[in-house]
């Protein structure tokens, strides 16, 4: 059995994400986990290696983010990337505002639930 290695905790979203890799620009992606230090990406149509480093682009509560990280995980569903430097703003603002009340999450998907 492999031991989970996150040293924080992940809460469910649901949010696009653009992947900018070797300058290039890919659509598709849905952001499905976050933590203070990486995300869950779901991605269809892009394969990317373990180790390739990438950008994420995307705006939440009308803040654009631009986030430099690395693949470090990948399955059919998709990819998990690990932020070069940890995201504390974002993961504040994610838990200060969430679309749908998010539980943390240590392993497996669940979906949010929404609010009443």
């Amino acid at each position: 059995m492999k031991a989970d290695r996150r040293y924080t905790t992940r809460q469910h979203l649901d949010t696009p994400v653009y992947i900018r890799y070797r300058k290039r620009r890919f659509q598709g992606a849905r952001a499905r986990a976050v933590s203070v230090g990486g995300m869950f990406l779901e991605v269809r149509a892009l394969t990317l290696p373990i180790g390739t480093h990438v950008e994420l682009e995307f705006t939440r509560l009308g803040h654009a983010w631009r986030v430099p990280a690395i693949v470090v995980h990948r399955n059919h569903d998709g990819i998990g990337v690990m932020f070069n430097d940890q995201q504390p703003d974002l993961f504040r603002q994610l838990l200060d505002n969430p679309p749908a009340i998010l539980p943390p999450t240590a392993a497996g998907r669940s979906e949010p639930v929404q609010r009443a």
